[in-house]
């Protein structure tokens, strides 16, 4: 007997709406070669405009949904994906470049 059915509770694990869209940080892992990854990237993503930046030490930031980051978190050539904060407009008045 689990510890819900003990006390007569319910247990519900909801998280976001998988539609919802959001900025994510994905890192490459070490063995992938950072043009590969990109190209993958983008592959997946559906418009450069999704791929909002990367460096070549091995992450990108995307905007996609979250049902599609869970996608990308279960490839082999990914190490991590995890959903950040991030005004497109701020990064951009501090780097001098903009963002699309």
């Amino acid at each position: 007997m689990s510890v819900a059915e003990r006390f007569g509770a319910s247990v519900e694990v909801a998280g976001p709406d998988p539609e919802a869209e959001g900025f994510f940080f994905v890192k490459r892992r070490d063995a992938v070669d950072h043009d590969a990854f990109v190209t993958g990237l983008l592959g997946l993503v559906g418009t450069a405009g999704r791929l909002v930046l990367h460096h070549q030490s091995g992450f990108a930031i995307v905007r996609l949904s979250h049902g599609r980051a869970q996608q990308l978190g279960r490839l082999p050539w990914i190490d991590t994906v995890g959903g950040i904060r991030f005004d497109p407009e701020q990064f951009a008045a501090v780097a001098g470049a903009p963002v699309a």
